[in-house]
């Protein structure tokens, strides 16, 4: 297991890196944080990325990498983005949603039937004024959003097969209003907490539960400690870089434009990779103990039904029902 870092090491770790950063002779560091493990398809992804802009850019931008969360929390790296500092996250749209609540529709519960849907969305019009918006409010902008992470499933210790079978089951839930109505849908009990802690939170029985995509469920190593796998799909999961708008302009227009071609050049490979190693991840989970169950999926999607209208978001999802059909 990774040797975490704690918080107050980790601010020290972050400043250093402005600092350095700032002071450097010459060229552009950016400092991109994911809470992902460095076996996960998408790190090996955004290792690409640091390889191709760092050769395409002869040296002028120079990429740091950091997985499971070590630079700090997705939360503060985006308060730090604000501010102007060159560090780059790697969140979906819930974290986001506060700025532009349309995002939360992007990891709301059945909103996308596959993959292939949500990549169309993400590619349409409608999702780039999304974005502009995102900048325009939050001085944050996507480099590309088109990191897939996987299919969400539910992870636990006991069978699941409709709702009611996770009646006060305390189930691991990112802090933000949508994915607290998923796991309350899906018939959990959400309880706030870091990705980081999940693995010690089950041990623990702070969490009982948790829902995640076969790469983190196998990256974290929850397969160890939980029984079953159900393979809900409710949420395809999509990412992005986000940065400083305001760091990004210290860059001229070339670097600016080499950066996102990039970061949409090797999304598009990383979520690639992503789906490939879906089933075979669940198969070799299975083989080290933990069941891996289908389900019918009817019962969470009636009873998720309700979520965009919760969110006052029932123009936002007739928009993305519109882009899907189209």
């Amino acid at each position: 297991m990774l040797k975490r870092i704690g918080r107050g090491s980790r601010a020290v770790m972050l400043a250093a890196l402005m600092v350095a950063s700032t002071t450097a002779i010459a060229g552009h560091t950016l400092n991109v944080s994911t809470s992902l493990s460095p076996d996960d398809p998408v790190f090996k992804g955004l290792q690409q990325f640091k390889k191709s802009v760092e050769s395409r850019s002869d040296g002028k931008i120079k990429i740091r990498l950091f997985s499971s969360g070590q630079l700090g929390a997705d939360n503060e790296l985006l308060q730090h983005a604000q501010s102007g500092s060159n560090v780059g996250v790697v969140v979906d749209g819930a974290r986001l949603s506060s700025f532009v609540p349309e995002l939360a529709l992007l990891p709301a519960p059945y909103i996308f039937p596959d993959y292939a849907a949500q990549k169309k969305f993400v590619s349409s019009d409608i999702f780039l004024g999304w974005q502009q918006k995102l900048t325009e409010k939050s001085g944050l902008t996507a480099l590309s959003f088109n990191w897939y992470q996987g299919v969400r499933m539910l992870v636990t210790q006991k069978k699941v097969t409709t709702p009611a079978d996770l009646h006060g089951v305390k189930v691991r839930a990112l802090e933000a209003p949508v994915t607290i109505e998923a796991i309350k849908c899906l018939g959990g009990e959400p309880t706030p907490l870091s990705w980081s802690e999940i693995y010690s939170s089950i041990q623990t029985g702070i969490v009982n539960a948790a829902e995640a995509q076969p790469t983190a469920i196998y990256g974290s190593k929850l397969f160890e400690i939980t029984k079953y796998i159900t393979k809900t799909n409710h949420i395809y999961l999509t990412t992005g870089i986000i940065v400083s708008r305001k760091w990004l302009d210290t860059l001229p227009p070339d670097l600016q434009n080499l950066l996102r071609e990039e970061a949409q050049k090797q999304g598009e490979v990383a979520s690639q990779n992503v789906l490939a190693a879906e089933e075979s991840l669940l198969q070799e989970m299975a083989k080290q103990g933990v069941t891996v169950e289908e389900v019918d999926r009817a019962p969470f999607q009636q009873a998720c039904a309700y979520v965009p209208g919760k969110l006052n978001l029932q123009t936002a999802w007739q928009q993305i029902q519109d882009v899907i059909n189209e």
